[in-house]
């Protein structure tokens, strides 16, 4: 009985070391775990912090773009009030003009104005009748004279409004410029934020989705990087000017090859929008058109897919020189920095475009300035 007590005893002493080793063994363990979970928590609060940071940039580049776009729309409401303002002035100035050529010719059948008048006054056939005459007369040569005057006063008022006119222009001309350089500027950011913002998310991903990002991140820094470089694109004429040999820039001279089938119908499309406002990120008739919405627009109804964007579209698009151009061709144009304009070509040294004025066709001569080269659709 002593020995089978001696045994328990020895039994409990003995589970009673393994359970403290076992206890021993376990707790670090879980302590650690406690700790990786933690230390992801607070991984992932810091990566949702970067990310979010990576979209208020991108947030605040829109705001920018955006009060630009209300000053755009501002000068181009401006635009068309002096427009109008211009056709009632010319109005006036059509109808007073007419009235004082029949008041001339009168006067050209008799010998002189004076002469007209002066009978009417000696024709008079009592002295009441002489100072009704009288007062007539003056009321006629004051007309014709208030006449003159307002004709002139509006002669000048139109010179002016041309004047606000032509400045107005210019002001929508580079309201135009810098809101396609923002948007150029805006692509690059979204497609570097993004490969940045992928690149984060893998940080905490499953392994199947690590892989998933790092693909789409890999995509992403690559369209990055080739709207980046064309960021440092040159108008052809600017690189001529800026060669440093003294000579004048050599005239662009453009080839009007025959288009394919689609570039007509795509072109045939565009030409049913021409006098269309411009309205800035336009892609479809109910929105109205920018350049690259115009030409997206009229392509996918010629079954051709293009991306949105006029840098998205010279990077889709075959290099092509300007000799070798032919009707349908795109034309691509930057102001200094990146792909900003682009049109398609009509032939004959000619486009048609959504620009600030709207949509139309028009001469390459003013834009060769920017002109940075000729896409090619594949």
């Amino acid at each position: 009985m002593g020995k089978r007590n001696k045994w328990r005893k020895s039994m409990v002493l003995a589970l009673a070391l393994a359970g403290g080793l076992l206890f021993n063994t376990i707790q670090p363990t879980e302590v650690h775990a406690e700790e990786t979970s933690q230390q992801m928590i607070e991984k992932k609060a810091e990566i949702d912090a970067q990310v979010k940071k990576l979209q208020e940039e991108l947030t605040n580049l829109q705001k920018e773009i955006d009060e630009k776009v209300k000053v755009f729309k501002q000068v181009q409401a401006e635009i068309k009030e002096v427009d109008a303002s211009i056709v009632e002035t010319k109005k006036r100035i059509e109808q007073r003009s007419k009235i004082l050529s029949e008041r001339m010719a009168a006067y050209q059948a008799q010998d002189n104005t004076v002469g007209v008048y002066l009978n009417v006054v000696l024709e008079a056939k009592s002295f009441a009748d002489l100072m009704d005459r009288v007062v007539a007369v003056k009321t006629l040569m004051d007309a014709d004279q208030e006449l003159v005057d307002q004709q002139e006063a509006d002669k000048a008022s139109l010179e002016q409004q041309k004047a606000i006119l032509d400045e107005k222009q210019k002001e929508l001309q580079k309201q135009f410029q810098e809101l396609q350089q923002k948007e150029s500027e805006m692509e690059v950011k979204k497609a570097e934020n993004e490969a940045k913002s992928l690149a984060l998310k893998a940080q905490i991903a499953t392994k199947q989705e690590e892989e998933r990002l790092e693909e789409e991140r890999k995509a992403a820094e690559e369209e990055a990087a080739r709207l980046r470089a064309l960021q440092a694109a040159t108008p052809v004429v600017q690189a001529t000017q800026n060669n440093g040999d003294g000579q004048q820039p050599q005239k662009i001279i453009v080839g009007s090859g025959t288009g394919t089938a689609s570039s007509g119908d795509a072109i045939s499309t565009a030409k049913q929008f021409l006098g269309r406002p411009y309205v800035w990120g336009g892609s479809n008739p109910t929105s109205g058109f920018d350049c690259s919405g115009l030409v997206q627009w009229s392509y996918k109804q010629a079954g051709v897919s293009l991306p949105r964007t006029a840098s998205q579209q010279y990077l889709a698009t075959q290099r092509i020189s300007a000799g070798e151009a032919r009707v349908g061709d795109l034309v691509f144009f930057s102001y200094g920095s990146g792909v900003a304009h682009v049109g398609i070509y009509l032939g004959n040294n000619t486009m048609i475009d959504a620009q600030n004025s709207g949509v139309v066709i028009e001469s390459l001569d003013w834009w060769n300035q920017y002109l940075v080269g000729f896409g090619r659709i594949q």
